[in-house]
């Protein structure tokens, strides 16, 4: 079955963050691996994407005090 699951901490990120996740993951659905073909269509749908990717890889994992 051809499922998205996510954890509900993510909230807590900038929406940018959390919009390139969710792409991210749509676009696993067509593409299963990190692939040629997979990051054409991110940069189709979401042409900053490596941008995007890499403030969320910049941040911490989890923070207690992050309330939105």
């Amino acid at each position: 079955a051809k499922r998205i699951w996510l954890n509900l901490e993510l909230v807590k990120k900038p929406p940018e963050c959390l919009e390139y996740i969710l792409v991210h993951e749509l676009v696993h659905l067509l593409e299963r691996n990190h692939n040629e073909r997979f990051k054409a269509h991110m940069d189709r749908l979401l042409p900053d994407w490596r941008e995007r990717r890499d403030l969320l890889n910049r941040m911490p994992l989890a923070h207690n005090s992050w309330f939105y």
